[in-house]
């Protein structure tokens, strides 16, 4: 069975630094990539949403499913796969997963382009993913209102 504070606490840091990213949203491409501390800030806000994202999705599946993925990308998918999330949601979310990985293991490498599209655009499937939890959690009587 879920235990709820812990999916809740990971899904308030998820918050929390989606609110930090938002805050870099407004920056030109330019400005984006032309202050270390701007991109050094995404990177690292980026890769902590990813790992609380994983961090629930690890948790749902252990407590509630019998499925044992073999990888963060397909913990995500497993969401998908038992109506947690919408298949394309997963499947993005998984994506992002694999890009967590990049941030974490070729940190002198990443492509920054990727960080500034993924600030601009990406952020959205992280509420989503939030909202969807909470449903999830609402539906099996883990979580009111």
């Amino acid at each position: 069975m879920v235990r709820v504070e812990i999916v809740l606490a990971r899904l308030e840091a998820l918050d929390q630094y989606l609110a930090e990213l938002e805050q870099l949203r407004p920056l030109t491409h330019d400005q984006f990539v032309g202050d270390l501390r701007n991109h050094r800030s995404a990177e690292r806000d980026l890769q902590l949403a990813i790992q609380a994202t994983i961090d629930v999705a690890s948790h749902i599946v252990a407590a509630d499913f019998p499925q044992r993925p073999t990888g963060y990308r397909e913990v995500i998918q497993i969401l998908g796969d038992v109506d947690v999330l919408p298949r394309d949601l997963a499947d993005r979310l998984a994506a992002a997963a694999g890009f967590r990985n990049i941030l974490i293991h070729e940190y002198i490498d990443v492509d920054l382009d990727i960080v500034y599209d993924r600030l601009q655009s990406g952020l959205d499937d992280f509420r989503q993913f939030s909202r969807y939890v909470a449903a999830y959690l609402r539906r099996g009587g883990a979580l009111e209102g």
